[in-house]
């Protein structure tokens, strides 16, 4: 009797330990977040710090919401920064950018920061 309640405990515990692990085990990382993180990687390292900026100051930030297809084709839906030269800078630095990378239509938030060196 005791032998049989100790190995019943033991199998329950197992399956369970065993279910849990399983859970853990087939939640996916989000493959959303990676793919928008590579768009994001890719856009920014398209765009160079320009040549007329000559200081560091919190002025040189440009937020940009893009729009990109699943073709690679970069849209910009809005754009704000203190800066309006860094603004148009950034705007034409866009508009003929093409992503190798894309894989599925996204909707990307960026926030550049320009420092010069």
């Amino acid at each position: 009797m005791k032998k049989t309640l100790l190995t019943t405990v033991f199998i329950t515990g197992y399956f369970l330990l065993m279910s849990t692990l399983g859970i853990f085990a087939s939640v996916p990382v989000s493959v959303h977040k990676t793919a928008r993180e590579t768009v994001r990687k890719e856009i920014i390292r398209n765009i160079a710090c320009p040549e007329f900026l000559t200081t560091n100051s919190d002025a040189n930030q440009v937020r940009v919401v893009v729009d990109v297809t699943e073709a690679g084709n970069v849209t910009v839906a809005e754009i704000a920064s203190a800066n309006p030269q860094l603004k148009q800078y950034v705007l034409s630095q866009l508009q003929d950018l093409k992503l190798k990378n894309s894989g599925s239509a996204e909707k990307v938030v960026l926030v550049i920061k320009f420092k010069v060196s």
